[in-house]
């Protein structure tokens, strides 16, 4: 959703408390809720992480592994496939009919 427009596709990195002033200006959204969401997009290879080390201890800064093209492809890739097998080849051939 938004939060992984405010990551991927810019290549500049953002520490969770920045990227939660970009998301809480149009969101009403927790900390944590950034926070897990940025660890799993991390997990889910969408984002890379540097670690730093501050006062309070480890900071990480997060920036795109991959650019909002290739994420576009990579889901539109896996979408058909769940349609595919999930529904048959009826699901393909109405897609290219109304798209």
């Amino acid at each position: 959703g938004q939060l992984t427009n405010q990551i991927i596709g810019k290549h500049e990195k953002k520490n969770c408390r920045q990227v939660f002033a970009c998301v809480k200006k149009k969101n009403k959204v927790a900390y944590t809720t950034i926070a897990v969401t940025l660890d799993r997009m991390y997990a889910r290879g969408l984002v890379e992480r540097e670690v730093e080390k501050g006062k309070g201890g480890l900071k990480y800064n997060y920036y795109s592994k991959v650019s909002k093209e290739e994420l576009a492809n990579n889901l539109s890739k896996k979408f058909v496939g769940f349609l595919k097998q999930t529904f048959g080849e009826t699901s393909i051939a109405y897609l290219k009919k109304n798209i």
